[in-house]
């Protein structure tokens, strides 16, 4: 079925082509056929009939961990885009990004892998939700497709309308994930955009099969309604509860390890689709996970914590250096925009653009081979059970009320100590450490913030005021080594310009920015320390006791 295309972003796996689901289902008479359609909204004629006949192979977990997210994996033979199919919930909407291998063009079984008979460009993509546990074919569906395109006036396509009668069946080789397959017949009418048509003209086809007598029905797939309940039950990790002031330290913990888990897993196939600022986000979730282990470490067992605190720093590390590409590259960008006229950076620019863009990829290769590691997808199963049954002590059955507090002030204490012994002009490395505790810091209380309400979270603003900071500190710190490194790197005098003076200018123009940076890592530090009086202010801390 055709539907309106998407560009892949880029670093999407190979061979894979990307495009937007738009649509809604409908069911009808057992009998009953397509309504004219003539008339709805912006539609002018509707085609001919063209025919098909399809067999899908459905492929999930034994407990169908990716049906209980709302993903679907097929492999489909006929129809017009026959090939392997991954689809994947967009947002809090109906649509669907739908991911495809053609069977032609290399996606025929992957026999080396977790899941034989799966292409790996496709399975990598839902490691997160599947993590140690193999693929194997759930259900069969055997479909015999009438389809009709509507068109406007001037013959454009708007949409689809397709009539399915659907067979389903369990197939060869299925495992215990077919247990809740029924097999039965069903009838289905979908409606899909395509390039030509909008949400307008959805709505306006919709309005008129109602009225003609069909009924809009369930927006779940073939697949989910073919496996039966089974394939509703609540994701692993499920949307954390509400948790109050009189909520037991335990449940506060269970919620916030499985928001992070939550959107850890969300960033997880950012990354691997190469999504705008997802190994940030990937990163702040390891992070925040990290942290929150150490702050809550009274209330959990100290092995278990320190050794999933360890795991956690692994991941953080391997997403780093692509993260730091980008913050690098952003600065520096930036900073060669802000060099005075006279210093011309042409070949300097030149030279940081290709060391960038060499970072970038070895980080880029780095945090993807780490995704693609059984130690990763073993990390992710530990985090999983994190989430819903953390071993925790007794002290972690108090309320939160009273628990919790005196964990966020201890680790107050540890960074006002800091910050007092900063000197502005200590090493970088001690206004980094600080950094971090900060950010431990502003985490617990936005950990927190959920049970004991609004004087948590002002709190974690204000201490968000010395992240900020001490982040950008941080940056200009290592734009700085950066380019003392450049300038001073033999291995790259290939990349110099081979005249004498041209590649004067170029160390000119390195130095330069280099005093920059080292200019705002001085006016950073001023700042912290004008703005550490009004944030360490007790009235921000009254509610810590």
């Amino acid at each position: 079925m055709a539907r309106k295309s998407v560009d892949g972003p880029e670093g999407a796996p190979g061979g894979v082509s990307t495009s937007r689901e738009s649509e809604r289902k409908f069911t009808l008479g057992e009998d009953a056929a397509l309504p004219d359609l003539t008339g709805a909204g912006r539609v002018a004629s509707v085609d001919d009939v063209v025919a098909h006949d399809m067999v899908a192979v459905y492929y999930d977990t034994a407990d169908l961990r990716l049906a209980r997210e709302g993903v679907t994996l097929r492999r489909r033979e006929g129809g017009a885009d026959d090939g392997w199919h991954l689809k994947l919930p967009v947002g809090s909407s109906s649509d669907r990004d739908e991911l495809s291998v053609p069977l032609a063009d290399g996606g025929e079984p992957d026999a080396g892998s977790r899941h034989p008979g799966v292409p790996a460009a496709l399975t990598a993509l839902v490691t997160a939700l599947v993590r140690v546990s193999p693929l194997g074919p759930v259900a069969e569906l055997r479909t015999h497709r009438e389809v009709r395109v509507l068109r406007d006036a001037e013959g454009r396509a708007l949409a689809e309308a397709a009539l399915d009668d659907v067979e389903v069946a369990v197939p060869e080789g299925a495992g215990e994930g077919s247990a809740g397959v029924v097999p039965g017949r069903f009838r289905e009418l979908e409606v899909e955009l395509l390039d030509d048509g909008d949400e307008a003209d959805l709505d306006a086809v919709s309005e008129a099969l109602v009225a003609a007598g069909a009924v809009l029905g369930a927006q779940v797939s073939k697949a989910r309604r073919a496996l039966g309940d089974p394939a509703t039950a609540a994701s692993d990790v499920p949307a954390p509860q509400e948790v109050g002031p009189r909520s037991t330290a335990a449940d506060l913990v269970r919620a916030y390890t499985a928001e992070q888990v939550r959107a850890l897993r969300r960033h997880d196939l950012g990354v691997r689709r190469g999504e705008d600022d997802a190994v940030h986000q990937m990163r702040v979730a390891a992070r925040r996970l990290r942290s929150g282990l150490r702050v809550f470490r009274p209330l959990l067992d100290r092995a278990w914590a320190d050794d999933l605190r360890g795991e956690l720093a692994w991941l953080a590390g391997e997403l780093g250096a692509a993260r730091d590409g980008e913050v690098l590259a952003e600065r520096l960008a930036l900073a060669l925009a802000a060099l005075p006229p006279e210093v011309d950076a042409t070949d300097a620019a030149r030279l940081l653009q290709a060391h960038l863009a060499e970072q970038h990829r070895d980080g880029e290769a780095v945090a993807l081979a780490a995704l693609g590691s059984e130690r990763y997808a073993a990390l992710l199963d530990r985090l999983v059970e994190a989430a819903s049954s953390p071993p925790t002590t007794p002290a972690a059955e108090g309320e939160c009320r009273r628990v919790l507090p005196p964990l966020v002030k201890s680790a107050w204490k540890k960074l006002a100590r800091e910050v007092a012994a900063l000197r502005m002009a200590g090493d970088d490395d001690s206004w980094h450490e600080a950094r971090k505790t900060a950010k431990r810091v502003r985490y617990a209380a936005e950990a927190v913030a959920p049970a004991l309400g609004g004087q948590a979270k002002k709190f974690a603003k204000q201490v968000e005021r010395v992240t900020e900071v001490l982040g950008q500190h941080q940056d200009a710190a290592v734009a700085a080594d950066v380019l003392a490194h450049l300038a001073t790197d033999r291995s790259r005098a290939l990349q110099l310009p081979r005249s004498a003076a041209a590649a004067a200018k170029v160390g000119l123009a390195l130095g330069a920015l280099h005093a920059a940076q080292r200019s705002e890592v001085r006016v950073l530090r001023a700042d912290l320390l004008d703005i550490w009086p009004e944030v360490s202010h007790g009235g921000h801390r009254a509610w810590l006791g």
